[in-house]
């Protein structure tokens, strides 16, 4: 065995952690936790964030809403112009009938 294999290996070997590691990793946790929580996104946050969607939310199907109605009102617009169209046509030949009706013969 070369002496590099047997510094891996002894570096490599299992060694038992000392009695207050399990007491030094929660702690830093916890810390770590805390630090993160408090500058990158504070406690009031997550409810900021979540009272932020149900508006956008709301608001957003009120205007497709209000779209919707936009749409079917030009519809129905459409549809009533074109009726009074037709009528108008329609009546303009009723009034030529009757006109050449009164007419006297001659």
């Amino acid at each position: 065995m070369t002496p590099f294999e047997k510094q891996l290996q002894q570096a490599l070997r299992r060694q038992e952690p000392s009695a207050d590691f399990s007491a030094r990793v929660l702690a830093r946790c916890a810390a770590d936790d805390a630090s993160k929580r408090s500058v990158f996104w504070p406690a009031w946050g997550m409810g900021l964030a979540t009272a932020a969607l149900v508006l956008l939310t709301i608001g957003g199907g009120a205007l497709y809403q209000q779209h919707q109605r936009e749409v079917r009102g030009m519809a129905a617009k459409r549809q009533l112009l074109l009726a009074m169209h037709i009528a108008g046509s329609k009546l303009q030949q009723v009034q030529e009938r009757v006109q050449e009706s009164e007419q006297p013969s001659q």
